[in-house]
């Protein structure tokens, strides 16, 4: 088993109402503002964080000046996130033994976590994790991987850190369904996590545990969602099939889930669900057998910030916590990305 000890979020200072967001967009796809409108309303969210003001985004330029403008805000954001973590906490960095990172909205070489080695008083012998790739269901595939690690390694404490800027994909010269969807949908934001194993300290603080985890791979569905790399950066890959995914897959991979943790779908209290958008939500909702309120989290993260890939599922998991997990609650967390593929997390209050 692992611990999950406390996670903290952090946002750009810019925090857009979406109706700001669709008059400004409505202004550069002027004969798409019917359509602007109706996606932007039928996502069900109300207000999101974007890196730069508005009029900026008219000038990412090609994928080279985006990633360096990623890199800067990424690398603030998670310095934010961690250090608000330490401090509450009064952890030293030094303490820390990996950490593992993802992103999939760009691209640095050294990775951000080298980056932010330079900004806090780390071990030199620290690990590095990072993992580009994985999209939404990052959140829950960094948590399961971490598990796995801490599961070899049970004194050892690991940090986990996962930033999007989803904001800086934005193609003003792709008019396609996708794209205009993702426009009202996408945000950005960034998390910073604390694990530890069986044996550290740190494990008497912890706010809940890790029990188990899982992936699922779904065969030739790469075109389901995900990104095609042009010279002007990030491309948005989105069909309509990933609600059709869910219903078809999500019950039995839940029930194997389950059943091979001896436990039953009326013993989980609290469902952890990336919210990738409404369509996607309520396709859980019927698949899973569980009612919307289970989904509240999901609901109110994306009405409150949209969906911020990666980061998203994390922040529904800090608002569950800071709801109130009692002890002995169980809680599923899951989400799905590019491959197509699901991660789920078996978790229980303690």
């Amino acid at each position: 088993m692992s611990y999950i000890i406390d996670l903290k979020t952090s946002f750009p200072k810019n925090y857009f109402d979406q109706n700001e967001i669709v008059d400004f967009i409505s202004k550069v796809w002027p004969d798409k503002e019917n359509r602007i409108r109706q996606f932007h309303n039928n996502v069900c969210v109300e207000k999101r964080h974007l890196a730069l003001e508005l009029e900026e985004y008219l000038n990412l330029g090609d994928f080279g000046n985006r990633s360096l403008i990623w890199k800067e805000h990424t690398t603030d954001l998670l310095e934010t996130a961690i250090q608000s973590l330490l401090e509450e906490h009064n952890i030293n960095p030094e303490i820390i033994d990996a950490m593992a990172f993802t992103s999939i909205t760009g691209i640095s070489i050294p990775s951000v976590d080298a980056l932010l080695m330079n900004r806090f008083k780390f071990k030199r012998n620290l690990k590095r994790m990072p993992y580009f790739g994985l999209g939404c269901l990052g959140g829950v595939a960094g948590i399961n991987r971490v598990h796995d690690y801490l599961k070899a390694y049970p004194d050892q404490c690991v940090l986990f850190i996962a930033s999007e800027l989803c904001s800086l994909t934005f193609q003003f010269d792709d008019k396609s369904v996708a794209n205009l969807v993702s426009t009202g949908l996408f945000a950005d934001g960034a998390a910073a996590l604390l694990m530890c194993g069986n044996d550290h300290p740190l494990s008497k603080k912890a706010k809940i545990e890790v029990l188990d985890s899982i992936s699922n791979f779904y065969p030739n569905t790469e075109r389901t969602m995900g990104w095609d790399i042009t010279k002007d950066g990030f491309k948005i890959v989105l069909s309509g099939d990933v609600a059709e995914i869910v219903k078809e897959n999500i019950a039995d991979d839940l029930s194997y889930f389950l059943d091979k943790n001896f436990l039953k779908t009326d013993q989980i209290e609290h469902i952890i669900s990336h919210p990738g958008g409404p369509k996607v939500l309520k396709a859980l909702s019927s698949a899973t057998g569980y009612s919307d309120n289970k989904f509240n989290h999901s609901w109110d993260s994306l009405k409150d910030l949209g969906n911020m890939s990666s980061v998203s599922v994390l922040d529904v998991l800090k608002r569950t916590l800071n709801k109130g997990v009692k002890k002995s609650d169980y809680a599923i967390a899951l989400a799905m990305g590019p491959a197509f593929n699901s991660e789920s997390t078996l978790l229980k209050g303690i």
